[in-house]
């Protein structure tokens, strides 16, 4: 008898005790700000060939649509940093790829070389000194793994992935 009070004063003790009222509603409904991108692929018998970006006539602004390109060509080892300050082909690719390639670094280089003569010649230093400088500079900015080329105390060049 006592167990059936206690079982039944426990119940309406328990059933008696509401909690705080949580009010799950929102005065404003939920906004969400979604931004896409959609691509679309047309794929068909033609072949798709790779033109090169339009050449401007702001310096520099060529460069930097070379840059991704030229970034992707070091990771995959192609290409390195000589110690000319210019880039070198490391390996050669057969095909239009390995075309895209040498087209890409020999724009590069010309623009590079642009840019150190007329800065040897803003300075009035010698280009050599321009160009090591500017190789010195490549060489730290590389990333871990990247080919380097770099002096050696004997006056010779050697090539050298760059290390952490």
């Amino acid at each position: 008898m006592k167990f059936r009070i206690l079982a039944a004063s426990t119940t309406l003790g328990l059933a008696s005790c509401a909690g705080p009222t949580v009010n799950l509603a929102t005065p404003e409904p939920v906004k969400v700000d979604i931004t896409m991108r959609l691509d679309v692929y047309q794929h068909g018998k033609e072949t798709y060939k790779k033109s090169p970006p339009p050449e401007s006539n702001e310096p520099g602004k060529d460069r930097l649509n070379r840059a991704a390109d030229l970034q992707i060509f070091k990771n995959s080892l192609l290409i390195g940093e000589g110690a000319d300050a210019l880039l070198a082909i490391r390996m050669e690719s057969p095909g239009n790829y390995g075309d895209h390639i040498r087209k890409t670094v020999e724009a590069e280089n010309i623009e590079r070389m642009a840019l150190m003569k007329a800065q040897a010649e803003r300075e009035k230093i010698p280009l050599p000194a321009v160009q090591k400088k500017q190789a010195d500079l490549a060489r730290k900015m590389a990333f871990q793994g990247e080919w380097i080329e770099v002096e050696k105390p004997d006056g010779t060049r050697e090539w050298i992935q760059k290390e952490g």
